[in-house]
C-alpha cells in the first residue's frame, strides 16, 4: 500500500477491505518491510497486542512506520526561531491533518462495522490504526499544545469525541518520561519570564519623542483618546504591565505594522509578539491588536511610506 496509511487504509477505493492477498504474499512483504527506529521526539509509546499472523504483522509495521515518520516530521514544523503566530498557524495545520485522520477512521469503522475484538485481521488492523492516530493527536497536544487556540482533550475525551468510545483503555499509552528504561530524564531548565519592557536602546529618549510626534503629525497615528506622550511613556517604561494606558491606533494597520518594523531596530523587544503580549494596543475597530494582525498587514509600500522613512531617519 503506497502513500499515507491513515488516508489510504480507510479509502473506499483502496482501503483495507479490498486487500485479498494471501498469507504467503504477506510473508514476502514482511521480509522486505523493516520497522523504522522510534522517533527521537516521541513522548508516548503504545502498548498494543502483538500481531500473530503475517497480514497483521505487515500492517502493524506499516502503521508503526508511518506514525513514527509523521511524529519525527512534527518537530520540523515548529522551528526554534519561529514566532508565536507562526507556531499557532503550524499547530492549526497539524491539528487539521490529525483531525481528518481520526474522522476518516471513525467513518470507516462505522461503515465497515469494525469491532473492538482484535481477532480478525481487519478489526485488529483498524483498531491499531485508530490508536496510532490518537497517539499523533496527543503527541501534538503534549509537545505543542501551548500554541492551540482550541481546548485540549484527554485521551478518553478524544476516544469519545471521535469514536463515541466511552470505555477506551487509555492505559495502552505509556508516557516515556515515566519509563526509565527508554528515556533518561534531563533536569528541567528554569523558564525565563517574558519581558515586560520594549527596551528602548538609547539612554537619550528625546529623539524617540520627536519621532512619535512627527508620526502623529504626518500619518495621524493615534486617535484623540491617546496622546503621543502616553505612547512615549509606555515605550520607555521599565515594566509596561504597571501602566493602565491604552493606545488607540488611528492610522491604517498596514501603516502601523510598517512603523513597528522600522522602529524595531531601536528596541530590544518591540515587535508584534510583545505588542500583543502587552495588551495595550487597540485597533480602530476597538479590539486588542494581535501579532497576527500586524503580520498579515505587513506590506513593503504602505501609504505615506516615504514620510515614515524620513521621520525615522532622525534616530539613526
Amino acid at each position: 500500500m503506497k502513500g499515507n496509511v491513515f488516508s489510504n487504509m480507510v479509502s473506499i477505493t483502496n482501503g483495507l477491505h479490498r486487500d485479498n492477498r494471501s498469507e504467503r504474499e504477506f510473508d514476502i512483504l514482511n521480509s522486505e518491510l523493516k520497522k523504522l527506529p522510534k522517533a527521537n521526539n516521541a513522548v508516548f509509546k503504545v502498548n498494543f497486542k502483538r500481531p500473530l499472523n503475517s497480514k497483521k504483522e505487515y500492517y502493524f509495521k506499516l502503521i508503526y512506520n508511518d506514525t513514527e515518520t509523521e511524529l519525527a516530521g512534527l518537530k520540523s514544523q515548529f522551528p526554534i526561531d519561529a514566532t508565536e503566530p507562526e507556531n499557532k498557524y503550524n499547530y492549526t495545520v497539524q491539528f487539521n491533518k490529525f483531525n481528518k485522520y481520526l474522522k476518516d477512521i471513525a467513518n470507516y469503522i462505522k461503515k465497515q462495522s469494525i469491532s473492538k475484538d482484535l481477532g480478525s485481521d481487519t478489526d485488529y488492523t483498524i483498531n491499531y490504526l485508530k490508536v496510532s492516530a490518537i497517539r499523533l493527536y496527543i503527541e501534538l497536544q503534549e509537545q505543542y499544545g501551548q500554541f492551540s487556540d482550541t481546548a485540549l482533550f484527554s485521551i478518553q475525551e478524544i476516544a469519545e469525541k471521535y469514536f463515541s468510545d466511552t470505555d477506551f483503555d487509555a492505559s495502552i499509552f505509556i508516557k516515556l518520561e515515566a519509563d526509565k528504561k527508554e528515556v533518561v530524564k534531563k533536569p528541567s531548565k528554569p523558564k525565563s519570564k517574558p519581558k515586560t519592557s520594549f527596551g528602548y536602546k538609547n539612554k537619550d529618549t528625546s529623539g524617540l519623542l520627536k519621532v512619535l510626534n512627527d508620526f502623529q503629525l504626518r500619518v495621524d497615528m493615534l486617535d484623540n483618546r491617546t496622546t503621543v506622550q502616553q505612547l512615549f511613556n509606555l515605550l520607555i517604561a521599565k515594566d509596561f504591565t504597571e501602566s493602565n494606558t491604552q493606545i488607540y491606533i488611528q492610522c491604517e494597520t498596514t501603516q502601523f505594522s510598517y512603523i513597528v518594523d522600522v522602529l524595531k531596530p531601536f528596541f530590544t523587544g518591540f515587535n508584534p509578539t510583545s505588542i500583543e503580549r502587552s495588551g495595550k494596543f487597540i485597533t480602530k475597530t476597538g479590539t486588542l491588536l494581535k501579532a497576527n494582525n500586524l503580520h498579515k498587514n505587513k506590506v513593503h509600500n504602505p501609504k505615506e511610506k516615504e514620510e515614515i522613512d524620513n521621520i525615522v531617519q532622525q534616530l539613526q
